[in-house]
C-alpha cells in the first residue's frame, strides 16, 4: 500500500498544500500510522474535500461529515453485497 506525504498529495492532485495542511489540522486528513504517512483512501478525501470546498462551497466542517458518511456508504454497499451473496447460496443450496 502506497504512503503519501502531504506534499507529494498536494503534487500529485495539485492542490495548495496549505489547504492540505489545513485539513490535517481539522483532523480530516489523518495518516493510519503517524510517521508512515497517508493512504490512497486520505488521497481521495483530500481530492474529494477540495471539491466540496472550492467547487461546491461546503465549509471544512460539511466537507468533513460528507466524506465519513460517503466511506460510511461504500462500506455498507460492501456489507449489501456479501449479504446478497450469502442468500443467494443459502437459496441455491434450499433448491
Amino acid at each position: 500500500m502506497s504512503r503519501y506525504t502531504l506534499r507529494e498529495i498536494a503534487e500529485i492532485l495539485g492542490l495548495d498544500p496549505g489547504f492540505l495542511e489545513e485539513l490535517a489540522r481539522e483532523e480530516i486528513l489523518t495518516p493510519d500510522v503517524p510517521e508512515a504517512g497517508y493512504s490512497e483512501r486520505m488521497l481521495e478525501r483530500a481530492r474529494v474535500c477540495d471539491e466540496l470546498v472550492h467547487e461546491l462551497e461546503v465549509n471544512l466542517a460539511g466537507a468533513s461529515v460528507i466524506v465519513r458518511l460517503r466511506e460510511e456508504v461504500v462500506v455498507l454497499h460492501q456489507h449489501v453485497r456479501v449479504l446478497a451473496l450469502e442468500v443467494e447460496r443459502t437459496r441455491t443450496r434450499n433448491e
